[in-house]
C-alpha cells in the first residue's frame, strides 16, 4: 500500500520536480510538497503547525537536511543542522506518540568522529573562531548527541513505540557538498521492532557505527539537551 510521504523543502520548485520524479518512478501519487526554511525557527513552527492541521498521523519522520561547510557562518549551518531539525521533532512528537510504532532518523556523518575531545558551547557563535569544518562535525556531534538523550526521555516517560536512530548516509552526487546523501533507512522496520533498535548510529548499509567517547557520553546528551 502506497504511503504518503510530505517532502519538507527550503526550494519549492526543486521540492515540486523532485516530487514529480518520484511520482514517476514509483507509481505513488500520493507525494507532495511543503515549504519549510530551516534558518528560521518561526518557519519551522509554522510548518509543524500546517502538517499538524493537514494531517493526524506520522509515523517515520527523517531529518536529511543540511548545510556543509557553507561561506553563510555560524548560524546557518548550526541552524540547519542541528536546533530546527531538533525543535521540528519536538513539534511533531505529540503525533509520533500516536502512532502504533513510529521512526525517528537523524541523518549524521562520519564528521562527528573529527569532535571527539568535545566543543565549547561558548564559542560556537564566535564569528572569529568560525572553521566551516569545524562547526560542521559540531552540528553532526550534536546529532548524535540528539538521537541517544531524545530516545532517554521518551524511554523515562514510558514511550516506547517510538524508535529514534541516526545514522551516516554515505555519499552521493548531489549539490550537498558544493562548498567544498541520500540517507538509508538501511534497517528492515519489524527488524527494529524485534530488536529493540534505540539511540542508534548506523553507517551504509546497516552496519553498527562507532562513535567518539563524546558522543557516546550520557552527560554531553544531556548537557546539549540543556543548552537549547
Amino acid at each position: 500500500m502506497a504511503r504518503k510521504i510530505v517532502l519538507a523543502c527550503r526550494n519549492v520548485e526543486k521540492g515540486e520536480a523532485a516530487v514529480a520524479e518520484i511520482k514517476q518512478a514509483t507509481g505513488n501519487d500520493k507525494v507532495v510538497c511543503m515549504e519549510l526554511d530551516l534558518l528560521s525557527l518561526e518557519a519551522v513552527k509554522q510548518f509543524a503547525k500546517t502538517f499538524q492541521e493537514k494531517y493526524k498521523r506520522l509515523d517515520i519522520l527523517m531529518n536529511n537536511a543540511g548545510a556543509m561547510m557553507c561561506p553563510m557562518g555560524v548560524e546557518s549551518q548550526f541552524a540547519t543542522n542541528h536546533l530546527a531539525p531538533y525543535y521540528l521533532t519536538i513539534l511533531l512528537l505529540p503525533l509520533l506518540e500516536q502512532s502504533p510504532s513510529s521512526r525517528i532518523v537523524n541523518v549524521s556523518s562520519m564528521a562527528h568522529l573529527l569532535v571527539h575531545r568535545g566543543f565549547s558551547y561558548e564559542k560556537i557563535s564566535k564569528e572569529k573562531a568560525y572553521n566551516p569544518i569545524w562547526l560542521y562535525s559540531i552540528t553532526k556531534a550534536c546529532n548524535i548527541l540528539f538521537t541517544r538523550e531524545l530516545s532517554r526521555r521518551l524511554e523515562a516517560k514510558g514511550v516506547h513505540n517510538v524508535y529514534v536512530n541516526c545514522s551516516h548516509p554515505g555519499t552521493v552526487q548531489s549539490e550537498f557538498s558544493r562548498y567544498v546523501a541520500n540517507p538509508g533507512l538501511w534497517r528492515e522496520t519489524r527488524y527494529i521492532e524485534m530488536k529493540k533498535i534505540k539511540a542508534k548510529y548506523y553507517v551504509p548499509y546497516a552496519k553498527p557505527g562507532w562513535t567518539t567517547p563524546f558522543t557516546s557520553s550520557a552527560e554531553n546528551a544531556a548537557r546539549l539537551w540543556g543548552f537549547h
